[in-house]
C-alpha cells in the first residue's frame, strides 16, 4: 500500500480549513485568510522540497518562510495606532536585511529564520497581552476574538522558532536523523490549534478602517490618579447622549476621539468603575437598546440585532445571554407572557 508523506496530509488539512473559512454565510477575517494562504503556499513548497530536493526549491522555501512572520505581524499591528513610517520599517526592514544576509552567507538561513519567527512571535504576544489598550483600531465587538487570534499567531511563530532551533541542533549532532519526526510531531500539535482558530475566526468580520466622526470639542486632560468615578460619569453621559455605541464599526480609538478622553484613561476608568473591559461595556449599551426594541416593536430579532449595533447573530446572542441571562427570543416571550398575565389579573 503506498504511503502518503505527512506534509501532504498537513497540506490537505490546511486546504480544508481554508474551505471552511470561505463557506457561504461566513464573514471573512482578512488577516486569518492571508496567514492561512501563506501557510498553504509554504507547506506546498516544503512538501515539494522534501520530495524533489533542488536549489530552487530550497531557496523558495527559505524566502517564503522569511515572509511568513512579517505577514502575521502585519495582520495585527495594523489594528494599533503605530506610526506609518515605523510600521513599514518594522515590516520590511528585518526581512530585507535577512534576505541580504542569506545571499551573502547561505549557511545563516536557520539562524535567520529562528530570529525572525521568535522576534515577530514575541511582538505579537506582547501586543495581544496589552489587549484593548494597544488594539485601539480593532472593532470593539470583535476585540476578544482579535486578542485570541493574536495570542495564537504569536504562539505559532514562537513554536516554529523553537522547532527550527531543535532541527538545527539535530542536524549538527545527528545529521538530521530526527528532523522528520520532529516536523511530524509539531504539525500534529499545531493542526488542531490552526483548525480551531480558523473556524472561530470565520465568525468574525474583517476589520474596517471607517472611523466615527469627531463631533466633540471637549478635551479631557484628566490624570489617571484622579477620581475615576467622575471621569467615568462624564464618559457615560456623552456615550448615552450621542448613542455612538450603535455604530457597529466603533473602535476604542474612535471612542476616545468622540469623548475627548485618551484611550488609556478611558479604558482605565471603565475597568475601575464597571469592572469590565470597554468591549463588554459598549455591548451593555447595545443590549439595553435591543431590550427596548424587543419590548416596544414587533421587529424580527435579526433586525433588532442590526439596529442595536451588532453585526453577527452569534455575537449578539452571546452578549445578550451574558447580560440578560436569557436569549433575545426567550426575553421577548417572557415579557409578552408577563404582560398578558398582568392584563388578566387587572
Amino acid at each position: 500500500m503506498p504511503s502518503v508523506p505527512f506534509p501532504v496530509i498537513t497540506l490537505l488539512a490546511l486546504l480544508f480549513f481554508l474551505s471552511v473559512a470561505l463557506l457561504p454565510g461566513k464573514t471573512r477575517h482578512r488577516g486569518t485568510l492571508c496567514f492561512l494562504v501563506a501557510c498553504i503556499v509554504l507547506i506546498s513548497v516544503s512538501t515539494l522540497r522534501w520530495e524533489y530536493d533542488s536549489t530552487l526549491l530550497r531557496n523558495a522555501q527559505s524566502w517564503l518562510a522569511m515572509l511568513l512572520p512579517p505577514l502575521a505581524w502585519h495582520c495585527f499591528i495594523s489594528m494599533t495606532e503605530i506610526g506609518r513610517l515605523r510600521h513599514w520599517v518594522l515590516l520590511f526592514l528585518p526581512g530585507a536585511i535577512s534576505l541580504c544576509i542569506r545571499i551573502i552567507w547561505p549557511l545563516s538561513t536557520d539562524l535567520i529564520l529562528i530570529v525572525l519567527f521568535a522576534g515577530y512571535g514575541c511582538s505579537l504576544l506582547r501586543i495581544a497581552c496589552q489587549g484593548e489598550r494597544r488594539l485601539t483600531l480593532s472593532r470593539l465587538g470583535k476585540l476578544p476574538q482579535t486578542i485570541k487570534m493574536g495570542i495564537f499567531a504569536g504562539c505559532f511563530l514562537c513554536i516554529s522558532a523553537l522547532t527550527d532551533l531543535m532541527i538545527a541542533f539535530d542536524f549538527s549532532i545527528n545529521g538530521g536523523k530526527l528532523a522528520p519526526d520532529m516536523i511530524v510531531v509539531v504539525q500534529i500539535l499545531l493542526l488542531p490549534l490552526i483548525g480551531v482558530a480558523v473556524i472561530s475566526a470565520g465568525r468574525t468580520e474583517a476589520i474596517s478602517s471607517q472611523d466615527v466622526r469627531e463631533t466633540s470639542s471637549r478635551v479631557c486632560d484628566a490624570d489617571p490618579a484622579e477620581d475615576m468615578s467622575e471621569l467615568y460619569a462624564g464618559i457615560e453621559e456623552l456615550v448615552r447622549k450621542t448613542q455612538i455605541y450603535l455604530d457597529p464599526d466603533l473602535t476604542l480609538s474612535a471612542l476616545a476621539r468622540k469623548t475627548g478622553v485618551p484611550a488609556r484613561h478611558l479604558s482605565a476608568a471603565v475597568n475601575a468603575v464597571m469592572r469590565c473591559n470597554v468591549s463588554q461595556w459598549i455591548n451593555g449599551f447595545r443590549i439595553e437598546r435591543a431590550k427596548e426594541l424587543l419590548l416596544s416593536t414587533p421587529l424580527p430579532v435579526t433586525d433588532i440585532m442590526l439596529e442595536s449595533g451588532f453585526m453577527t447573530k452569534s455575537n449578539f446572542n452571546r452578549e445578550f445571554q451574558r447580560v440578560a441571562g436569557v436569549s433575545p427570543t426567550l426575553f421577548r416571550r417572557q415579557a409578552h407572557d408577563n404582560s398578558e398575565m398582568s392584563s388578566e389579573i387587572n
